[in-house]
C-alpha cells in the first residue's frame, strides 16, 4: 500500500471516527437566539483583519500572517487559505487536500486535534456537504455563535456528533464550504480542552483567504525545527532529514552498513554506556512498502516477546514501532518508508532496569520523534 494511499485511508478513518457517535455532552451553546435574552458570548468573536478589507483574490502568500514565538505558518493556496499553528503541531494533508492538524500522532488523544475541508460547493447546500449540519428549521431554534473569519461571517457550532466533543467551523467563500473541526473541546477535557480553545483562537484569529494557485504545494512550518536553548540541530543532507538534539551529543555520520548508511548519536563516545545512543539506518525501500518491512521486523524477532505498535508520525509520514528488542542492549526501534528509503531509528537501551539511563533515553526519544523532520529533495 503506498504512503499516499495510506494517508488517504487513515484521513477518512479519522473522519468517520470523529462522526461515528454522538457525544455524551457538549460544549454549552455560546450565543442565544435572535429572540433570547442578550448574554455575553463565552468566546469573543475575532476581529477582521486588516488584509481581509481587501478582496482574497488581490492577496497572495505574502499577505499570511508572519510566524510569531511558538507558531508556524500554514499556507494552502490550492484552497485559498493561510493561518497560524502551534509549532507544537505537525500536518499531514490527504490525497483530496483535507489538512489534519495534530501532536506526535493523530490517534494521540493527550492533545487536541484539529481538521481543515475546503469543499467546492458547485451549487451545493452546506446541508448537502456536511450530513450533520442543522437544517434552516434547526438553526433558527438553536443557540450558536457567530464569528469573523478571513472576513466571512462563520457559524460556529459545538453540538455536532463525533467521537469526542468537538467544534465544528464553517464558512463559505467564494463558493467554497469551509470546515474546520476542533475535537476534545470543553471543560471535561480539563487542560487539553484548555489546549484546544487556544488552538480554536489560534486559527481562527489569524485565518485569511487568499488567490486560489491551484498547483501550489502546502506550506506548513519551517523545513527544518528551530532549536531552542540547550539544543542543536543537525542536518543530514545525504539521507534527507534533520532533527533537534540536546547539545552535549556527538553526531558521526561517516558509519556504513552492508545495505545503506548509518547516522550514530552519542554522548563522548560511542562505547560510553552511561548515556543513551540513537543510530539511524538509511538504506533502499526497492519498493517496500511500510507494512512489508514491519511484517519483515515481526517474523525476524517471532521468538521474542517485543512490543509492537502503530500509528506514530514523523514529519506526516507513518511509521511503526518495537519495544524492548533484543541485542546487544535492549532497544527500541521506530521504521518508516520515504522516497522508496528505508528508516530506523534505533533508541539504547530501552531497559526500565536502568532507570537513569532509561530516563535520558526517553527525553532523547522525544525530542528526536518530535522534531525529526524530511528534507525537500528533487
Amino acid at each position: 500500500m503506498s504512503t499516499k494511499r495510506f494517508l488517504s485511508l487513515f484521513m477518512l478513518f479519522i473522519l468517520m471516527a470523529l462522526a461515528a457517535c454522538s457525544p455524551a455532552g457538549g460544549a454549552e451553546p455560546t450565543a442565544e437566539p435572535a429572540d433570547a435574552p442578550t448574554s455575553e458570548p463565552l468566546i469573543e468573536p475575532t476581529a477582521v483583519p486588516t488584509e481581509a478589507e481587501a478582496p482574497a483574490e488581490d492577496l497572495t502568500a505574502a499577505n499570511c500572517p508572519e510566524a510569531t514565538a511558538g507558531t508556524h505558518q500554514l499556507i494552502d493556496a490550492a484552497n485559498g487559505i493561510c493561518f497560524l499553528f502551534p509549532g507544537n503541531y505537525d500536518v499531514i494533508q490527504s490525497e483530496t487536500g483535507d489538512l489534519t492538524l495534530y501532536v506526535k500522532s493523530p490517534l494521540n488523544t493527550e492533545a487536541p486535534l484539529a481538521t481543515v475541508r475546503v469543499v467546492k460547493m458547485d451549487g451545493r447546500s452546506i446541508q448537502e456537504l456536511v450530513p450533520d449540519y442543522p437544517s434552516d428549521a434547526d438553526l433558527a431554534a438553536m443557540s450558536f455563535l457567530t464569528i469573523d473569519l478571513g472576513g466571512e461571517q462563520a457559524t460556529v457550532l459545538d453540538i455536532l456528533p463525533g467521537q469526542d466533543i468537538n467544534r465544528r467551523i464553517f464558512a463559505v467563500h467564494n463558493d467554497r464550504l469551509i470546515d474546520i473541526m476542533i475535537a476534545r473541546i470543553g471543560e471535561e477535557y480539563g487542560e487539553v480542552g484548555q489546549q484546544a480553545e487556544a488552538l480554536f483562537q489560534t486559527i481562527t484569529e489569524s485565518f485569511r483567504f487568499i488567490a486560489v494557485e491551484p498547483d501550489a504545494e502546502l506550506v506548513a512550518g519551517p523545513e527544518c525545527p528551530t532549536a531552542g536553548e540547550g539544543q542543536v540541530l543537525y542536518t543530514n543532507a545525504e539521507d534527507g532529514f534533520c532533527l533537534l538534539l540536546p547539545e552535549k551529543y556527538t553526531v558521526d555520520d561517516t558509519l556504513t552498513t552492508e545495505t545503506g548508511t548509518e547516522t550514530a548519536v552519542f554522548v563522548e563516545s560511542i562505547m560510553n554506556t552511561a548515556e543513551p545512543k540513537l543510530f539511524i539506518t538509511v538504506e533502499p525501500a526497492n519498493g517496500r512498502t511500510l507494512e512489508e518491512v514491519t511484517t519483515a521486523r515481526q517474523e525476524e524477532f517471532a521468538d521474542f516477546e517485543v512490543m509492537f505498535s502503530f500509528g506514530y508520525m514523523l514529519d506526516g509520514v507513518p511509521a511503526n514501532q518495537f519495544d524492548q528488542l533484543p541485542g546487544q542492549d535492549l532497544n527500541r526501534q521506530v521504521v518508516l518508508v520515504h522516497n522508496d528509503r528505508f528508516y530506523t531509528l534505533t533508541f539504547v537501551p530501552d531497559d526500565p532496569g536502568m532507570p537513569e539511563v532509561y530516563a535520558e533515553m526517553q527525553t532523547l526519544y522525544d525530542l528526536v520523534m518530535d522534531s525529526f523532520s524530511f528534507l525537500n529533495q528533487s
